[in-house]
């Protein structure tokens, strides 16, 4: 491109970052991030997003935290899907009140919108913390009434859980003595949306 006298922009940065994580080369992305600031390019909202993201897929949390704060700083709202990113790095790691923290920022702060994604990463993480084997009752119970909330909440936005967090909610409320719990809670998620 370069050889041919044709420069290139921030577009065709973003371009190149977005495949260059696609084909799995994180380390070659951040490399091309570097020298697109070099040479004098200022990352975008987008170049942010892809960024944050493509760390995230690799488990780089501090990374993806390190250039979220960066695009903050810099007046970029992140999307939703930057968002869901950032919150299933906590979940993952059983750090929900730090992913619900990020959720109410999203929401309040920065305008941007859940989608049905991000209820599903919240309602598995906390469905995933109370299952912990040492865990407190009363914690157990204040983490399933999490999930619940957010099922609710996720209900009334009219969204669907995908099939995967219906088999982590149905795991964790059918228990025994709990089975009736989980089938109470499924069948009033479907009744509402008339599945």
């Amino acid at each position: 491109m370069l050889d041919e006298g044709v420069l290139p922009n921030i577009t065709t940065y973003n371009f190149l970052l977005r495949s260059l994580l696609a084909a799995g080369l994180m380390s070659e992305a951040d490399k091309l991030f570097h020298k697109m600031k070099e040479n004098g390019f200022k990352p975008d909202s987008s170049t942010y997003n892809i960024l944050i993201s493509g760390h995230g897929r690799i488990g780089n949390k501090k990374e993806s935290i390190k250039l979220y704060c960066e695009m903050v700083a810099q007046g970029f709202v992140p999307t939703t899907g930057t968002y869901n990113v950032l919150i299933s790095d906590f979940a993952k790691v059983g750090k929900m009140h730090e992913a619900t923290e990020l959720l109410k920022e999203m929401q309040e702060v920065r305008g941007v919108p859940p989608n049905s994604s991000t209820y599903d990463i919240l309602i598995c993480g906390w469905c995933n913390l109370s299952k912990q084997p040492d865990l407190d009752r009363i914690l157990k119970k204040n983490y399933r009434t999490e999930a619940k909330k957010l099922i609710i909440e996720m209900n009334e936005k009219g969204f669907v859980p995908c099939e995967s967090t219906i088999a982590c909610v149905s795991s964790t409320f059918a228990r025994p003595g709990m089975m009736l719990d989980a089938a109470k809670l499924l069948k009033e998620t479907y009744k509402r949306k008339g599945v």
